[in-house]
């Protein structure tokens, strides 16, 4: 096959996410230490992510969350200033949620300043949103791809707001891509196939000339192989393979991406 098309995820395949946000929980849980030497900032750090995986669930915004591919975490911090959909919905209980998973945390790790719980929720949000962090080998690679002459595309689940919030923070990234599209605006994220025909529609691009760049398994690889994508694992972790979900081809660095696409 000669490859024409480049679907690239974002996420923690362009741009570093967990990463980002253990930075803004670093800074923040280290600060309610400072005040409170007797709690213990890592203690803090995992009582809010226990309370942020455990309550998102309970609301009735979570399904949606999970239609469209919106992780807790970004709940704890996402700006979701999108109209359409449930998204108004996710503005409102996001903010609920956030206070309740600090507050709950405090007690559980027993900080004595219940107020000073509303000032790390914010303190979180700020941080978060301050940061975008590009992975080393993410401009060069996109340089090479862009001057060898194929097509890229941006495949993003999310609130389209803060994802396109997020490219814009780098400042650079956006300029490489001949589209972008967000699971928010189509209505289902990643790993649903509809998503991907729509990508393929709205690139112009065929199924045997495109291949899916992603780090995640179950939402870029699975949705790829049911859309009939050549998928692409970005395994930077060198995380164990996976029985039920089985990419084309692995890589470690994007590096490594030029070289074998002359070779499909």
């Amino acid at each position: 096959m000669t490859v024409k098309t480049i679907i690239f995820d974002l996420d923690d395949t362009l741009l570093l996410d967990e990463a980002a946000v253990q930075i803004a929980f670093d800074r923040t849980t280290s600060f309610v230490s400072a005040k409170y030497p007797q709690i213990d900032a890592k203690l803090l750090e995992e009582a809010v992510r226990d309370r942020t995986e455990s309550l998102l669930s309970s609301y009735d915004i979570f399904d949606f969350t999970v239609q469209i591919g919106i992780g807790p975490y970004e709940v704890l911090w996402g700006e979701f200033a999108d109209s359409s959909l449930r998204f108004p919905d996710l503005r409102d209980t996001a903010k609920e949620f956030r206070q309740m998973v600090w507050s709950l945390a405090f007690a559980d790790v027993g900080v004595p300043d219940m107020r000073l719980s509303k000032v790390a929720a914010m303190m979180f949000v700020t941080i978060r949103l301050e940061l975008a962090l590009a992975f080393d080998d993410t401009y060069e690679v996109l340089d090479q791809l862009k001057d060898a002459g194929y097509q890229l595309v941006l495949l993003t689940n999310g609130a389209p707001s803060l994802q396109h919030f997020k490219i814009d923070k780098t400042r650079k990234l956006r300029q490489y891509f001949d589209k972008i599209l967000v699971s928010g605006d189509f209505g289902q994220g990643k790993p649903a196939p509809g998503l991907f025909d729509f990508t393929l529609t709205r690139a112009t691009a065929e199924k045997a000339s495109t291949v899916m760049v992603g780090d995640n398994l179950f939402t870029d690889i699975l949705g790829a192989n049911a859309s009939g994508i050549i998928s692409i694992w970005l395994n930077r972790d060198d995380k164990p393979a996976n029985s039920t979900v089985t990419p084309d081809h692995s890589i470690q660095s994007l590096h490594e991406l030029p070289d074998l696409l002359e070779k499909l």
